[in-house]
């Protein structure tokens, strides 16, 4: 089974008993914190103490909201694809540069890789512990607005599956060869399209008639 990454989990733990309306207005004032200013050019200074104090003051809050909301290990496999962009991030930069800097392009991936991980690792505590109607209810959103928060989470599960079903069912020629894995993609993106406007239908659907019942 797929695990969703930033879904929800039930629980009792203290983020699962906070307010919801403080905890996404949080998110979103310290996903802005940790990218605040400009970023760092160079290694001296990515490296100097300014810059490793914020960033380790900010990977500190998200490791301390992973225990608050119930330190859930597994979740944290989710998270691999921060780790995956952050290495692209570093080699691009790094080819971008010139040959007797690639230092800074180095340390500028990794600083990327420390902050990204950090909002993610924030934002699936805050997800994991807070449900759709918890957030509608506490911010006075509109459905719409609501349920795009909730599809986060779902279109990284769908994605997922898709491509696994697609994995099965091509051989290797033909994921090798660049036009035939082009259409493949394309077509994953088309699939995972309509799933996800089947879901939104079923989903505003079920909304509205839970809220006739109240």
């Amino acid at each position: 089974m797929v695990a969703a990454l930033f879904s929800y989990r039930r629980g009792s733990s203290l983020l699962h008993k906070a307010n919801a309306g403080f905890k996404i207005i949080f998110l979103f004032a310290f996903s802005l914190f940790v990218f605040w200013g400009k970023a760092p050019d160079t290694a001296k200074e990515i490296f100097c103490a300014s810059t490793i104090a914020r960033t380790a003051i900010c990977l500190a809050a998200s490791a301390a909201m992973f225990f608050l909301a119930g330190a859930n290990w597994k979740s944290l496999l989710g998270l691999r694809f921060v780790i995956y962009i952050g290495l692209m991030m570093t080699a691009l930069k790094i080819i971008a540069t010139p040959a007797d800097s690639w230092a800074d392009g180095a340390a500028y991936g990794l600083l990327y890789t420390a902050r990204f991980l950090t909002s993610a690792l924030a934002a699936q505590c805050v997800f994991e512990t807070t449900t759709m109607v918890q957030i509608q209810d506490a911010l006075h959103l509109p459905l719409v607005v609501t349920l795009c928060i909730n599809f986060i989470p779902q279109i990284f599960s769908e994605w997922e599956k898709i491509k696994l079903a697609a994995r099965a069912r091509t051989n290797a020629k033909t994921q090798k060869n660049p036009a035939k894995a082009c259409a493949l993609f394309l077509g994953q993106l088309q699939a995972l399209l309509f799933v996800m406007l089947q879901k939104a239908e079923t989903t505003r659907r079920a909304v509205a008639n839970r809220r006739r019942d109240f």
